[in-house]
Parts: C-alpha cells; structure tokens; sequence
C-alpha cells in the first residue's frame, strides 16, 4: 500500500479537474478493474478521492476516469498501465530499426460488451477511407498500409526550452470538457498528450518555431497505437515531437532517461494522419475502442 503522502499527492492532481466534469457511475467493484483493491479504494475515499454514495442500496460510485488516472499514477497493474509498456516497447523498436519497413495494420472496431452473436455493422469514416494506404469493403475490414523509412530518432537540444514547458505538467486522462482546454493545462499542469501537444504547437509560434499539432498511428508489431504529438519543421522536413509521453516512461523506468530526454524526436513510425482526433470507425453505428493489430511486412509496403 503507498503512503498517505502519496496517495495525497494522486487525489490532489485528480480533484484539480473539476466535480461538473464526472460521472459517478462506477460502483466500488470496478476498481478491481483498474488494479485498486477494496483497501487501497478506502484509503484513497480517506484522502478525498471523489465519489458518491452510498445510494439507497448501499452503493457508492467512482468517477471512472478518476479510477484510470489512480491507476496509472500508481502504476498498477491495468490495461492501461499494460499500454504504456507497450508504448515503451514500441519507441525502443522505432528507434533501432534499419532500412525501410512496411506495416500493414488492421482497423477493428470492437464489438460493445455482451452483444453476443450478431452481424457486425462496421463502417469506416470518410476521414479513414482518404488515407493513402486505405483498403476495406463498406462493411470491413478495414486495413492500411505504410511504408517506414530508416530515420533513427535524433536528440534536437535546441528544442529543450520547447520541450521543458511542459516538465511539470502532468500525465492526466481527462474528460472530454477538456481536452481542448490549453488554460486549464496552464493553470492545473495535468493534462492527456492531445492537450499537451495544442500547447507546444502554440508556444513553438511564439518561441519563432514552425510547429503542427498531429493525430495519427504510433506503428509497432505486434500493435499500433493511436496518439497526438507535436510536429516541429527542422531541416525542411517534419520532425515528431512528444515531451509529455517520454516523461511519463522515463520516469518509471521504462525507457532509459539518459537515452531518452524530452528533445528526442519519437521517430518516423508517427504516422500522421490529421491535425486532430476524428472518428476512424464505427460498429454499427456507434463509436467503440478500435485495436490496431499490426504486422511488419518483408517487401514494400
């Protein structure tokens, strides 16, 4: 169990989101989920973790966000905190990769839980099917391929002052009131890499720097990874930037710090695909989380 000053420290950055922006329904058996047992779940209710309840039936409720981002703080043992590895194993593949490759990813849109047997209604939107690279029937599935040239990731220490505005700022998965909100980021310092990289791309136009933000494929095998980075325009080409990610990996060691500072460009396995997030498919209808199993290929792309 971590100590009070901890779990402080964790409610602290969580209550600086405010109440109007949760939705209390996950009921204290869905911390489980998240890797925060019946004690530690008390311990941190003692310390101020938002919640309400207990309803008519004895029931209190989470903010379910508010449990992912306990999670992940506390590294715990999640699929979130699983994801994060996989982000670690990813950057450090990209990086000693040689010569070009080819990916070729698949676009599975999940079917919701407990649907049971049906026919999957799976569509692609607009945005998606414009890729170069796109393949897929109306119906799925949906594939795209991309070919991946040998640019190791570089160290830009002429980026540092860029990429030390956001050294205090915390990783945070945050509601989608805020995720556009770059003054909450300033005043808060928490914030997703999405919000972070709106920011950089502000202060890169200010600090005299060309600078884009992007949403797009992080490509590995055996997955993909959707993200949000920034993009700054060094030597007449796009270089990928993300700070705020390389932080959160270095700091719980997985990814050597003095290997990976905040000015190492992330690689040309960053896949651009718009400025921002869009809605890459639906299954029947509704939006759903999305896998990218992955494959490398031997010949191009």
């Amino acid at each position: 169990m971590p100590d009070e000053a901890t779990l402080r420290a964790v409610v602290d950055r969580i209550v600086r989101v405010p109440d109007r922006f949760r939705s209390f329904t996950s009921p204290a058996a869905d911390a489980r989920q998240s890797g925060i047992d019946e004690g530690l779940l008390a311990a941190l209710t003692g310390v101020g973790l938002p919640c309400r309840g207990p309803d008519g039936a004895g029931v209190v409720r989470y903010d379910q966000l508010d449990l992912a981002n306990v999670s992940l703080s506390l590294m715990l043992p999640s699929a979130r905190f699983m994801a994060m590895r996989g982000w670690s194993a990813a950057l450090r593949s990209a990086a000693g990769a040689h010569g070009a490759t080819g990916y070729a990813v698949d676009v599975l849109p999940a079917c919701p839980p407990g649907a049971g047997e049906h026919d999957c209604r799976q569509a692609a939107s607009a945005e998606l099917r414009a890729q170069p690279g796109f393949t897929g029937p109306p119906g799925g599935p949906f594939a795209l391929t991309r070919q991946v040239r040998a640019q190791p990731a570089q160290v830009h220490p002429e980026l540092a002052g860029l990429t030390g505005l956001v050294a205090d700022v915390h990783f945070h998965y945050l509601p989608a009131g805020l995720r556009g909100d770059v003054g909450f980021l300033r005043d808060a310092r928490i914030g997703d890499c999405g919000l972070v990289a709106t920011h950089l791309a502000e202060e890169a136009g200010r600090l005299g720097l060309t600078a884009r933000r992007s949403f797009g494929l992080f490509l590995s095998a055996p997955y993909s990874i959707a993200h949000s980075w920034l993009d700054v325009r060094l030597d007449d080409r796009w270089v990928s930037f993300d700070p705020h990610l390389l932080k959160l990996l270095t700091g719980w060691g997985l990814l050597p710090a003095e290997e990976w500072p905040a000015h190492r460009s992330i690689g040309e396995g960053a896949w651009r695909l718009a400025d921002h997030e869009f809605v890459l498919a639906t299954h029947d209808g509704a939006e759903t989380p999305i896998s990218f199993p992955t494959r490398a290929l031997t010949g191009p792309a």
